[in-house]
C-alpha cells in the first residue's frame, strides 16, 4: 500500500464512493426504462412485420401500454438484473455503514503522535533544564537525580508505545482505504458496463446479449465485493490483535512500577528532617 494515506486521501476515496453508491440505487429505474422501450420496440416490430408503418406505431403504443405485462425471456430476466443490483447493495451495506471508521482511525493515530510530541516537548524541557549535576549534591540530589532518570525512562516508553499505537492504528485507515479503492474501480466499471447493457436491451433486438451482460458484470463485481470484504476482515482481525499486543506490552513498562508514573523527588524529600538531605555546591 506504500506510504500511509493522508485525510484528504481517505476522504477522496471515500466521497468517490458515496457517489458510486448513490448511482447503484439509481440503476433498477433505469432498468425498468430499458425494459419499458424494450417493450415499445417489441410492439413496432411487431406491428411492423403484419401492417408496416402504420402498424409499427399501434405496436408501439400497445407496447408502451402493456409494457408491465411483457413476458417471456426478458420479462424473466427484468427482476433477475434488479436482484442482483440489490444484492451487490446488501453486499456493500457494510462499507456504507462504516464510511467514517478510517477517518475516525487515522485522526486517532494522529492523536497518538501529538501526544508523542507532547511528551517530547515536556521531556526535552527536562533535560534542558533539570539538570542540576554541578550545582547540588547529598542526598537530597542523589534522590532527586534517581527520581528525574526515572521520569526519563517512563517518558522514553509512553513515547515508544504513542509510536506503536499511532502505527498500528494508520495502518487499519490504510487497510480500509485499500478496500475501498478496489470497490470504487469496480463500481465505476459497473456503471459503464451496465449503461451499456441496457442499451442493448432497449433495442430489444440485442435484448438478449444485454442481459447476460448485466448478469454477468453485476455478479463479477459482487463475487469481488465478497473477496475484498473477507480480506479486509481478515487484515483487522490481524491489525486487531496486533493492538491487543500493545497494550498487553503497556504492562509494566520501564519506568512504570506498579504501572503507575514514577513519583517526584518533592514526594521523598523531608525539608523537615534532622538529617542534612542537601547541600550546594
Amino acid at each position: 500500500m506504500g506510504a500511509t494515506k493522508s485525510l484528504d486521501d481517505i476522504n477522496s476515496v471515500l466521497d468517490e464512493f458515496s457517489v458510486q453508491i448513490a448511482e447503484v440505487r439509481n440503476q433498477p429505474a433505469k432498468v425498468d426504462e430499458a425494459f419499458r422501450k424494450a417493450a415499445i420496440a417489441a410492439g413496432e416490430i411487431e406491428g411492423a412485420t403484419f401492417f408496416g408503418f402504420a402498424g409499427a406505431v399501434a405496436g408501439a403504443l400497445y407496447g408502451a401500454m402493456t409494457e408491465d405485462d411483457f413476458t417471456g425471456y426478458l420479462q424473466d430476466h427484468k427482476e433477475a438484473i434488479k436482484k442482483k443490483i440489490q444484492e451487490l447493495l446488501d453486499t456493500l451495506r457494510g462499507a456504507v455503514d462504516s464510511l467514517k471508521a478510517p477517518i475516525a482511525f487515522l485522526q486517532t493515530s494522529e492523536a497518538w503522535t501529538t501526544l508523542k510530541g507532547k511528551i517530547g516537548a515536556a521531556q526535552n524541557n527536562e533535560v534542558n533544564n533539570g539538570n542540576i549535576t554541578g550545582y547540588w549534591a547529598g542526598a537530597a540530589a542523589l534522590k532527586y537525580t534517581a527520581a528525574r532518570t526515572l521520569q526519563d525512562t517512563a517518558m522514553d516508553s509512553a513515547k515508544a508505545t504513542c509510536d506503536k499505537m499511532a502505527d498500528a492504528l494508520a495502518k487499519v485507515s490504510d487497510i480500509a482505504w485499500d478496500f475501498y479503492s478496489k470497490i470504487v474501480t469496480d463500481i465505476a466499471d459497473l456503471i459503464i458496463k451496465l449503461g451499456q447493457a441496457l442499451s442493448k436491451i432497449a433495442t430489444f433486438v440485442a435484448a438478449p446479449v444485454g442481459v447476460s451482460d448485466a448478469i454477468d458484470i453485476l455478479g463479477t463485481v459482487i463475487k469481488n465485493a465478497i473477496d475484498y470484504t473477507g480480506k479486509l476482515v481478515d487484515a483487522l482481525l490481524l491489525q486487531r490483535q496486533s493492538i491487543s499486543k500493545i497494550k498487553e506490552s503497556t504492562e509494566s513498562q520501564k519506568g512504570f512500577h506498579n504501572n503507575r508514573w514514577p513519583r517526584s523527588a518533592s514526594d521523598d524529600f523531608n525539608a523537615n528532617s534532622p538529617s542534612p538531605e542537601w547541600q550546594a555546591t
